[in-house]
């Protein structure tokens, strides 16, 4: 009598559980930290606090209630920051049950967990290819350690799955709910990042042969490409160099193509060259990357594209990878610097692996049996030099302190301007940006550049400055008359 299967929201709530107790025992195993014990002030990631902060700005007030910027900069409406204020309206659906310093990793692993738990149903994946899903990914490191910590790569891991995800119901079912969940997922992921409006492709390339939908992919692409655009120019703060290089689109907005061609030449000549340069250095140094890991999965996928073609194999899914990554990246060469654009490939390497998995189970799991030798000899080493942050008593006491200064004072502020309501951080003197994390709940955050404090032609807006004693910063603030509110051999804070 053959066996009673399992319903199936129970096998739905046994991958999910599967998924989390993966995760959870790799951070302990790899990092020693149990996720319990993870204590983000610690960490020297200054990009995390700066999410955390407006994350618990959005949940609390609906939007920041101070200035967000850098060299005390801010949107010209708004008061995000970079990435604001789409990603941390998204984030801020949980935020109304998870609270406190590490809300945004619990986000992050709520996220992961339902991608995986998404595409596994959709795709149908038995036991044997999630082993071969998570192998992988543990040998590959660097994504599983994004989803302990403040950064919102996770979140672009859930969208990535869960479009491959409905574009496999549509393919196989001709489920018609899950393409409108799917140009919903691309809209979103579009509006958070603006590279993502690639993912269009998915819908676009199921609905090809239907007018109607076609006709939809199109406005909904434009939309909310035009969306992020407006993001773009309206809510981000500026930066402190040119993170992002329009200007071949101004070339174009002038009149001048041949201009706008040079200058896309030039540029990804130099990043191309500057990237083969970091995968020599890596791999001479056994040392592992981003861009090293992004390659070897590309060539994995793009061989077995070919050779399925040659064989007319399935190769649907692994074409659109293909497609979607190689677009992705050359728009990262083009738009950031090679430094800043390697950690946006891991979203790249998480879909080539799942498309590869959904359509050949052995060359995933070839695939996965080489990355796990390649980490153990080092040249995947890429959970090497990360650790996690754990908890440690005397920065929470410091925390705590730098909370309860900034309290009692905003207690006694009557004004309605949010420079009132903004602290600066002197980036480059030897302060832990940790100590933000003691900012309250709805207060902007300025990061200026230590040589922008310094120098008394630059105007100071914020209200309160986190630096440290003895600081050319410190120095120029207490000539300009401004009174120290809180010290401590860890900073201290001058209040205008």
């Amino acid at each position: 009598m053959p066996g009673k299967r399992l319903p199936a929201w129970a096998r739905v709530l046994g991958t999910a559980a599967a998924a989390l107790a993966f995760l959870l025992a790799y951070s302990w195993a790899v990092y020693g930290a149990p996720v319990w014990e993870i204590f983000l002030p610690v960490s020297s990631w200054s990009d995390e606090v700066v999410y955390s902060k407006q994350l618990a700005a959005a949940v609390k007030y609906g939007a920041p209630q101070g200035y967000f910027g850098f060299n005390e900069s801010h949107a010209t409406v708004g008061t995000y920051a970079a990435w604001g204020p789409a990603v941390f309206f998204v984030y801020a659906l949980p935020g109304l049950i998870f609270r406190g310093q590490n809300a945004f990793l619990w986000f992050n692993l709520l996220f992961a967990v339902v991608g995986w738990t998404f595409f596994a149903w959709a795709a149908r994946l038995d036991w044997k290819r999630q082993v071969i899903f998570a192998a992988a990914l543990a040998a590959f490191g660097a994504p599983i350690r994004y989803i302990f910590s403040a950064m919102q790569e996770p979140l672009h891991y859930a969208l990535v799955l869960a479009v491959l995800g409905c574009g496999i119901l549509v393919r196989r079912d001709r489920n018609r709910a899950a393409w409108g969940a799917q140009c919903v997922l691309c809209a979103v992921a579009t509006l958070v990042r603006p590279y993502m409006a690639v993912l269009w492709l998915y819908p676009l390339a199921l609905s090809c042969k239907n007018k109607r939908r076609t006709a939809v992919c199109a406005a909904g692409g434009a939309a909310s490409l035009g969306g992020t655009l407006v993001l773009m120019s309206k809510f981000y703060a500026p930066y402190f160099f040119t993170n992002v290089d329009m200007g071949p689109l101004r070339e174009l907005a002038h009149g001048h193509p041949l201009e706008a061609a040079k200058d896309v030449a030039r540029k990804l000549l130099g990043a191309l060259h500057t990237v083969a340069q970091t995968m020599a250095s890596d791999l001479a140094q056994r040392s592992g990357g981003h861009y090293l890991l992004f390659f070897l999965l590309l060539a994995v996928v793009l061989g077995c594209l070919l050779y399925d073609k040659r064989h007319k194999r399935p190769l649907f899914w692994k074409a659109l990878a293909v497609a979607t990554a190689v677009i992705v990246f050359l728009a990262l060469m083009l738009m950031y610097r090679p430094g800043e654009g390697s950690r946006h490939t891991l979203i790249l390497d998480v879909l080539l692996l799942a498309s590869l998995l959904a359509e050949d189970a052995k060359p995933a799991a070839v695939t996965a049996a080489a990355s796990v030798v390649l980490a153990l000899v080092g040249v995947l080493g890429l959970a090497k030099g990360y650790d996690l942050p754990r908890y440690n008593a005397v920065w929470d006491t410091e925390v705590q302190n730098v909370q309860a200064a900034l309290e009692a004072s905003q207690a006694a502020v009557t004004s309605g301007d949010p420079w009132d309501r903004t602290a600066a951080y002197a980036f480059g003197d030897p302060v832990h940006c940790g100590l933000l994390y003691g900012v309250p709940d709805g207060m902007g955050i300025q990061f200026d550049e230590a040589d922008y404090l310094a120098d008394t032609a630059n105007p100071v807006y914020a209200r309160y400055v986190f630096t440290s004693a003895d600081s050319a910063t410190a120095q120029r603030l207490a000539d300009d008359g401004w009174t120290v509110l809180y010290q401590s051999e860890k900073c201290v804070i001058y209040e205008r």
